[in-house]
């Protein structure tokens, strides 16, 4: 019987001992458990306050990119609009120099052909002017010689009225001579 004794003494030392064990395991298992299941909650608590510092600092940075992109698309905006009213600018200002070239061109071109046209008069008046100042020392030289003549035919009919009468004396000497005879 000892034997038989050994196998229900030792089960039930086992099961006391193992009862014991459970007790102590038993009372600290469940605070231990909510110690653990309290210290994972609060390091998902952590993790999710964590999460949403970095979920606040992604959103102000994105927020700041954001404007930041949106400040330079304005100023890639605005130098293009600079630019393209430069290009628009210029191509007037060389639109209006193109066109003040082509008036002051057809300027020269008029003021060249009044030249001309002012020099053809000159010349032409110089020709006039030489022809009456030729003309008039012919006129003067003419009437010089009219007045010559005129002198030398006044001289001839007073010669020819002398003559005339001298003609008529002798006539009338002849015609009293023969009258007398």
């Amino acid at each position: 019987m000892k034997k038989t004794k050994v196998y229900l003494i030792v089960p039930l030392v086992v099961l006391i001992v193992f009862g014991a064990y459970y007790w102590s395991f038993k009372s600290d298992y469940d605070a231990k458990q909510a110690t653990i299941v309290a210290a994972i909650k609060e390091q998902k608590l952590e993790k999710l306050r964590q999460e949403a510092v970095l979920r606040e600092a992604a959103i102000r940075d994105a927020i700041e990119a954001q404007n930041q992109r949106k400040k330079e698309r304005q100023e890639r905006d605005a130098r293009e609009q600079k630019q393209k009213d430069d290009k628009e600018n210029a191509k007037l200002n060389a639109d209006k120099a193109v066109q003040e070239e082509q008036k002051l061109e057809r300027q020269v071109e008029k003021v060249t052909g009044d030249v001309k046209t002012e020099k053809e008069e000159i010349v032409k008046i110089e020709a006039e002017n030489k022809k009456a100042v030729a003309e008039e020392a012919f006129l003067k030289e003419y009437v010089k010689m009219a007045q010559d003549n005129q002198a030398s035919l006044a001289a001839v009919l007073t010669k020819i009225a002398a003559a005339d009468a001298a003609v008529a004396k002798a006539a009338a000497a002849a015609a009293a001579a023969a009258a007398k005879k």
